[in-house]
């Protein structure tokens, strides 16, 4: 996958610098198999590397969890259900949840990969 695809799917990165976006996809790729993911390998690329991105832009840099936040004088219940740090990890953005959820699909040697 190349900056520009990545770019014209995932549109909200286009302030990204392209060299930026380049890093992360090289840096991601190295966490992925096409041999494992197959044909869902670019769509779990651009996930992770949307989830990375996501991150950085929020500031994320520890395992915090929010559990609640006022908004506008109403309540809001943030409920995570992350049990591992690998889970939370990842539950930190829609990106991440995604990529786990399309991880789940992914079978090799008949059956479901947890890691």
């Amino acid at each position: 996958m190349d900056v520009a695809t990545f770019k014209a799917r995932y549109t909200e990165f286009n302030t990204v610098a392209d060299e930026v976006v380049a890093v992360h996809l090289e840096e991601c790729a190295t966490l992925l198999s096409v041999d494992k993911y197959g044909a869902k390998y670019n769509q779990a690329l651009a996930l992770l590397v949307a989830h990375e991105l996501k991150l950085i832009e929020i500031g994320v840099d520890d395992y915090e969890v929010e559990i609640s936040r006022s908004i506008s004088g109403g309540g809001r219940t943030i409920k995570n259900t992350a049990t591992t740090d690998y889970q939370l990890y990842y539950s930190r953005s829609a990106y991440g949840s995604k990529f786990l959820a399309l991880k789940k699909t992914i079978r090799f040697g008949g059956a479901v990969l947890c890691g």
